[in-house]
């Protein structure tokens, strides 16, 4: 059973569209733990994001793609913020 929750979430983190870079961590049943490798100041700072079920993988995936997308339009437009 935990094969099957492995491969759906590897199948909807592959509709993750944007810049930051995100692995799965862990998958126990139908909890999801992804990490988040965050550089600061030269120091490699990971950050976890626990999600109890795919639809809160979902939900987390259309949040980074829909930010992703706006700073795309941001810097793609003309109407840029500081203008």
């Amino acid at each position: 059973m935990n094969q099957n929750y492995e491969a759906m979430y590897h199948d909807m983190f592959k509709r993750l569209n944007t810049r930051k870079k995100f692995t799965i961590y862990k998958v126990e049943g139908e909890k999801v733990i992804v990490q988040e490798d965050q550089e600061i100041c030269g120091e490699k700072e990971p950050k976890r994001h626990e999600f109890n079920n795919a639809k809160e993988l979902d939900e987390f995936i259309y949040q980074e793609n829909k930010a992703e997308r706006d700073i795309e339009n941001q810097l793609s437009g003309d109407d840029m913020p500081y203008r």
